[in-house]
């Protein structure tokens, strides 16, 4: 007869299936990849006074945070 209680206690249960919080980190990654380059766009570019930098800044952090989950969630 085996019950619940007879598991050891150093186990611990497993927190669900992998993708639970897999659309949270996407999410996350979309959106800090746009703002870290779309603000280090927007700094060079009143430093340099090139208004595009700041949107071409945010599509690079869009590019690369789409490869970055393309690397991390798509391969096996």
């Amino acid at each position: 007869m085996s019950s619940k209680d007879d598991r050891p206690l150093d186990k611990k249960p497993s927190p669900g299936p992998p993708s639970a919080s897999a659309g949270w980190a996407v999410t996350s990654y979309l959106i800090g990849g746009m703002a870290v380059y779309g603000g280090i766009g927007w700094l060079v570019g009143r430093w340099t006074g090139i208004a595009a930098l700041f949107p071409a800044g945010m599509l690079l952090g869009l590019v690369l945070a789409i490869a970055l989950i393309i690397f991390r969630y798509a391969r096996p």
